[in-house]
């Protein structure tokens, strides 16, 4: 083999531009496979910060519903709990703030002897630490006292507490705390306040993260395992609290088998069932923690798909350069086999060229990979606290990108070669030159597999948990494969149809741009769908996702404004007296009250799948029916899809029922006259039934909830119910309005002019606007106004830069496949080089070969652009289509939306750069001289 692999390293060596171009490319592939797999890596070596943000070793933790200040958790809910064989431990934690001031250590007497000769601390000094440090301080502290016997976190020193020990005066530090305080095991501290003040001793520090945010340490105000500072026995806090133990939180953990959603929705209705209603903790910072595993996820699946995308540069790129060859070399390979060369040996060229070409990428992939991570995060500001290096996991998907490329590659070129014989010495097989003419069963059989895909998704559509996955690999692989057999027939369109324009177009004989392209068929098929692969998933993406978003865009039935009542108390008629507030339209103005109740039963089976229309809990607004539906103008103007407004307002009048948006309908299947139960947050024994009276569609009605705060309960709910005002606030006792919910009275209206007068109306502040309705809103007191145009800009400028974000790999990928099309204009000039020297030698200007050149590169964009077109639309479409199945945020059925500009601008993008690679080609051949040209020859090897 050590010939074998000689003769290879000088074939590859031979064309060292070929080379050159052949290993950046697949360099970059390489590169991006590193740098998405390396960013997982680096998530899960960051993760603490977010996994263990506040729970620690738990999954969930349960809270009390903070009604009437009652804060404290019935004892049934732990033994239910743990009677539950899905939970592995649960484990109560009572909490309490309390002084703490650090003792003098017995162990070190120096430290003893230095502070005796200190000023005198003053009885409000917590801290020993310096005065920087000491000022972040709190005046008090969270002692957590739990008699769980492992500890929530991982122990950085010492060893956690033992509840067997009724008596000990023992504590464990949180890391942070001991950091800035500079105590260690075996030191003191004192906990308490006057008569109650008591010494512990360190017996061991936890590793806890600290909690940071916008307001400082402990941004977080509730309690839960991360936001302990001190920890004790429940025994010591008895006597430190001076009262019987308390529930104040329970940490739960699962069992490795469980599933946390499942767990999760299905204890949703028990927990409100209790004496004092209790919930899974709700906090905006804990959610998101536990969205982390998802984001996670998501980073994996672009992971995988990056390699994919990496896999079909690396076989198209390597694909082209191994068949260039064959296609040079047919007589060099007959003479091979003529001295003696066997058909594995000659077939093993091949591999050991695809093996090298594979090798210089991975290479130079790993390395360009490390330093671009390397410099990711010297510019991170050490944020990325675990540094970056290329991992195992980067790693084995490189190589399997790289590799499993090159061995794809590498197949049609082995079989190709093998079958050369030592009598084709004497004359190239025309064959190997590719296709003349349209393979047109070829065509035919691509059609066929492209329509599979939208067949399986709207008229076959997969079940919730069962064809699923056959849909996805079935539907998209044959649509894929669909276009790629349409691919020479597109070619040979283009060649025949679009050749003689470009020609007209460009001032050249038509018949220099004939059968450009369809000289080498496949090759050129091989370079337009390594582009095509990126735009085709850049216009993908951008259907798929503005498809989606267009379920959570506000639509028309959506009031102009609101003004909500932070904190305040206005009763409905001062509330409804704001309609002659000027600027306010007087006849569509309505007073709402909204609460966010669960369901008695799980109608939408979120335990089985939780999805944005799969929840456990609806948001239900009361307002005046008539208002609201009827008119020549109403409040809202709707769209029902079951019911009328003069069926639906006479019911809805009398008390106990409601308008659903049509997509609770489907989740649920329930139908119009059909009852469901909503259990009162605050009255839990006593559960409401609502009849549906009629349904409508509510696009956007999600965002509109989330951004106006009216998902005060859980930042998740099912759907959004209409009801009347009297029912609402009865129900789930709503003494006064929370919004006011209006239309403008001319499109000139001024909100801030508004909120300023309804200021000035109430009496009350008002709370400054921000690019975030909640962010300023919470904890503040007064009116907010929240216009609908702005719950729109931010719903689509948030969504707008993830979609960009999905589009920028797509967008790289077509950059390096540009190495590929270089390659194929580069070999197709030179073996048309002596055509070229005679053309030239005829009267052909420089400057026609340089136009001839541009055109074919920008003939195999438009190639590129046709089946990427064909294939982005087919893909977003399909995909919004069964996204509706299995995505969290799927179950709204949007209608296709195209983002003609964005699509236009990228295939418009697209056919520029397949112009500026035709470039150098171009140049390089309009500068030589007819000689030069001629030179080539027709008969050489």
């Amino acid at each position: 083999m050590r010939k074998v692999f000689r003769v290879a390293l000088s074939f590859v060596r031979e064309r060292p531009t070929r080379l050159m171009l052949t290993s950046l490319a697949t360099i970059a592939a390489t590169c991006i496979v590193v740098w998405v797999a390396s960013g997982y890596d680096m998530l899960l070596k960051n993760f603490d910060i977010y996994s263990d943000l506040v729970l620690g070793r738990y999954e969930l933790a349960v809270a009390p519903i903070d009604l009437n200040g009652e804060t404290v958790i019935p004892a049934e809910v732990l033994s239910d709990l743990r009677s539950d064989t899905s939970v592995a431990a649960a484990d109560p934690f009572w909490g309490e703030m309390l002084k703490v001031r650090p003792l003098l250590s017995l162990k070190n007497e120096k430290t003893e002897s230095s502070l005796t000769d200190a000023p005198p601390a003053s009885p409000d000094d917590n801290s020993s630490s310096p005065p920087d440090q000491a000022s972040q301080r709190r005046p008090v502290s969270m002692i957590l006292a739990t008699d769980s016997h492992e500890p929530p976190f991982d122990m950085h020193a010492g060893h956690w507490l033992d509840p067997s020990r009724l008596n000990s005066r023992e504590t464990v530090v949180r890391a942070d705390v001991a950091r800035i305080w500079g105590l260690k095991t075996g030191d003191s501290v004192s906990i308490g306040d006057g008569d109650q003040t008591e010494p512990f001793q360190v017996i061991g520090i936890v590793d806890a993260p600290t909690i940071i945010g916008p307001g400082g340490e402990a941004a977080i105000q509730i309690i839960t395992p991360g936001s302990g500072e001190f920890f004790v026995s429940t025994a010591a806090a008895e006597k430190l609290f001076a009262k019987q133990a308390e529930i104040s939180m329970i940490g739960v953990a699962l069992q490795p088998d469980a599933d946390l959603t499942r767990f999760r929705f299905g204890w949703g209705p028990r927990l409100s069932r209790y004496s004092t209603p209790v919930q899974f903790q709700e906090s905006i910072d804990i959610e998101e923690a536990l969205d982390e595993s998802a984001s996670a996820q998501n980073v994996l699946i672009q992971s995988y798909a990056a390699t994919g995308i990496a896999i079909l540069i690396a076989m198209l790129v390597i694909f082209s350069t191994l068949s260039m060859g064959i296609t040079e070399r047919v007589r060099q390979y007959a003479i091979l086999r003529a001295i003696g060369f066997t058909r594995f040996e000659v077939g093993s060229l091949i591999a050991c060229e695809g093996l090298l070409l594979a090798a210089i990428g991975f290479v130079g992939g790993i390395l360009l990979g490390q330093l671009l991570l390397w410099m990711s995060v010297r510019a991170s500001g050490g944020l990325l606290h675990h540094g970056s290096s290329v991992g195992p996991f980067s790693l084995l998907l490189a190589a399997f990108a790289t590799f499993g490329g090159a061995f794809l590659a590498s197949l049609i070129p082995i079989w190709q070669v093998t079958r050369v014989k030592p009598i084709d010495a004497m004359a190239p097989r025309p064959q190997l030159a590719g296709l003349q003419t349209a393979p047109w069963k070829t065509v035919g059989l691509g059609l066929i597999l492209i329509c599979i895909n939208p067949l399986l998704v709207f008229l076959f559509p997969p079940g919730e948990t069962r064809g699923m996955t056959a849909t996805l690999v079935i539907g998209f692989t044959s649509m894929a494969v669909g276009f790629v057999l349409l691919s020479p027939g597109i070619v040979i369109l283009v060649d025949r149809w679009g050749s003689p324009v470009l020609a007209r177009l460009c001032g050249l004989d038509p018949k220099l741009l004939r059968s450009q392209i369809t000289n080498h068929l496949w090759r050129t098929v091989g370079a337009a769908i390594s582009i095509a692969i990126g735009m085709g998933l850049y216009i993908g993406i951008l259907v798929w996702g503005f498809t989606m978003l267009e379920a959570f865009i506000p639509g028309p039935w959506a009031p102009d404004a609101l003004i909500a009542f932070r904190a305040l108390e206005i009763p409905p008629e001062e509330a409804a007296a704001l309609a002659a507030v000027p600027g306010i339209d007087p006849e569509r103005c309505e007073p709402i009250v909204v609460e966010q109740p669960r369901l008695l039963n799980d109608l939408t089976n979120s335990a089985e799948r939780a999805s944005v229309t799969r929840q456990d809990n609806v948001v239900i607004v009361g307002i005046d029916p008539e208002g609201a539906f009827l008119g020549e103008r109403p409040l809202f103007d709707l769209e029902w899809v079951a019911g009328s407004p003069e069926s639906a307002v006479p019911l809805l009048q009398q008390g106990n029922a409601c308008v659903v948006p049509d997509h609770f309908l489907k989740e649920t299947g329930l139908a119009t006259g059909d009852q469901f139960t909503l259990v009162p947050p605050e009255n839990p024994d006593q559960p409401i039934k609502y009849t549906i009276a009629g349904a409508v569609r509510l696009p956007g009605w999600h965002w509109q909830t989330k951004l106006t705060g009216f998902r005060s309960r859980t930042h998740r709910a099912a759907a959004l119910v209409f009801a009347s005002y009297e029912s609402v606030a009865q129900d789930f006792n709503k003494p006064v309005a929370s919004y006011v919910w209006f239309n403008y009275a001319s499109n000139q209206a001024n909100p801030d002019q508004i909120l300023e007068a309804a200021q000035t109306q109430l009496q009350v502040p008002a709370i400054a606007a921000n690019d975030d309705p909640l962010a300023s809103s919470e904890g503040a007191r007064g009116l907010r106004m929240m216009p609908v145009e702005d719950i729109r800009a931010i719903t689509r400028g948030a969504a707008s830069r993830w979609i960009w974000m999905l589009s920028q790999i797509p967008l790289i990928t077509i950059l390096i496949a540009g190495f590929g099309v270089l390659n194929v204009i580069i070999v197709s000039v030179r073996s048309r080089r002596w055509e070229m020297g005679v053309l030239r030698s005829l009267g052909i200007t420089s400057w026609s070969l340089v136009l001839v050149v541009l055109a074919e590169g920008l003939l195999i964009g438009i190639v590129a652009g046709l089946i990427s077109f064909g294939f982005g639309m087919m893909a977003g479409w399909c995909g919004a289509g069964i996204a509706q199945y299995f995505s969290f945020f799927g179950g709204l059925h949007p209608d296709l939306s195209v983002p003609w500009f964005a699509i236009l601008s990228g295939l418009a993008g697209m056919l520029v750069f397949s112009i500026l690679i035709a470039v150098w080609p171009a140049v390089s051949v309009g500068k030589k001289r007819p000689l030069t040209l001629l030179q080539q020859g027709r008969g050489t090897i």
